[in-house]
């Protein structure tokens, strides 16, 4: 898949947690061809979700492109336990703190295989991802502040960095997905594909419908 194709990418952190399983299948019924989980250690962020035991559950259960976000402090300490679990991409906060360094982390994602990715706050400008961006697969704009999800979209924080990603790419000769992960909805995924993103992660807007399959379609078709 090319950083042009549009997705739609579930958010498992808006999943029912009794059910992870059948959760899971929910979601590849309804279309689903990547997975994102979001996992949050309580420190770099103020809220706690799962960690490598949970993508290794739910590897089990699906043959889904796991995209695994990683909002922790000393991510390089942890990586080898989510490269096991099974992640397909890992991405990194670059805000975070490491024993290393954000591009040793990254080369060793590479290195194993993956997919890399790399994360900006919202408050955090273009200018701190650049001397990664030769590395990376996938760059993920928050459009929200992490931590929790039922947050709305800051469409003007965060597009210009969308446009000047989708510039810089444009004029390096770089292939890297842009990514949106925050109060992604059928109203607000356009503007964001508008703006040069490609990879949509909608939380409450696909897990919550009880139809999801119509939800997933709806949420595609507005970015098609």
């Amino acid at each position: 898949m090319d950083c042009h194709t549009p997705l739609i990418l579930p958010s498992l952190l808006a999943s029912d947690f009794a059910n992870i399983a059948s959760e899971v299948k929910r979601a590849e019924e309804a279309g689903a061809k990547w997975l994102h989980l979001d996992v949050m250690d309580g420190n770099f962020v103020d809220n706690i979700s799962f960690g490598p035991a949970m993508i290794e559950a739910v590897r089990k259960h699906t043959s889904m492109f796991l995209d695994v976000h990683l909002m922790i402090h000393r991510a390089d300490h942890y990586l080898e336990r989510f490269i096991k679990a099974g992640a397909g991409n890992i991405s990194l906060h670059v805000e975070a703190q490491y024993d290393t360094s954000v591009e040793a982390t990254l080369q060793r994602i590479k290195d194993a295989g993956l997919s890399a990715g790399l994360v900006l706050n919202p408050a955090t400008p273009f200018a701190a991802a650049e001397p990664y961006l030769h590395l990376i697969d996938l760059l993920l704009v928050m459009t929200v502040v992490p931590g929790f999800g039922g947050q709305p979209f800051m469409e003007k924080e965060t597009m210009p960095k969308l446009d000047a990603a989708r510039a810089y790419r444009e004029q390096h000769g770089l292939k890297y997905h842009l990514q949106v992960d925050g109060g992604i909805y059928t109203n607000t995924a356009p503007i964001a594909k508008k703006h040069g993103a490609n990879l949509f992660v909608c939380g409450t807007s696909a897990f919550g419908p009880k139809d999801m399959k119509a939800a997933m379609t709806e949420l595609a078709a507005s970015v098609a």
